[in-house]
């Protein structure tokens, strides 16, 4: 690959802004926020626009998009600050795994098929990701796993349906919003750079 295609270009900072704020507006405003013991947790459909910035954008645009609209709204909201840092993580990873087996070997996420199987991946990664961290920040405020475990089965709950959900839109608007960028300079960056 040409070295030019690694340098980060308008285009890059335009298409993965405008994701990150799509991630964020999302996340704030079309999601069911439901209160349990160890915290709260939400049935969102922001997952499935984190799979749609890896499906678009590839892997590590489609990652910093998805991790940086995620991180944003968890700075705005005072409980999940402390988080903020893993959020990002968490989420630029689901949309990056996403869209490196959506777009490998140059199909620029085109096959239904292959694009299936990196949305339910990133989808199950993130919620196995979601499930560690809140057992593991139990357990190092004291807790046996066990009892970590069982205090964040609520939590656990959301995750089916947020994997579905997720998946299920994801696809469903893919081929809208790929015909939608189809004749955009970003579209044609792509495609070049795919071919090198």
């Amino acid at each position: 690959m040409n070295t030019k295609n690694k340098k980060i270009t308008l285009y890059d900072m335009v298409m993965i802004g405008l994701m990150a704020a799509v991630v964020l507006v999302v996340t704030a405003y079309l999601s069911i926020r439901i209160p349990t013991p160890t915290g709260t947790t939400m049935i969102k459909l922001a997952n499935a626009f984190i799979l749609l910035s890896g499906l678009l954008l590839g892997g590590w645009r489609g990652g910093l998009a998805a991790g940086f609209g995620s991180m944003v709204f968890d700075l705005m909201t005072p409980e999940y600050v402390p988080e903020a840092w893993l959020t990002f993580i968490r989420f630029f990873l689901m949309a990056f795994i996403a869209g490196q087996i959506a777009h490998a070997g140059g199909t620029m996420a085109r096959k239904f098929s292959r694009n299936l199987i990196a949305c339910v991946v990133a989808a199950v990664f993130s919620s196995v990701f979601y499930m560690l961290k809140n057992v593991v920040v139990l357990m190092i405020g004291g807790s046996a796993f066990v009892p970590a475990f069982i205090a964040n089965v609520p939590k656990l709950l959301t995750s089916p349906p947020n994997i579905i959900i997720a998946v299920a839109v994801a696809l469903a608007l893919l081929p809208a919003l790929q015909k939608a960028i189809s004749h955009t300079g970003f579209a044609r960056q792509m495609q070049a750079a795919q071919k090198q």
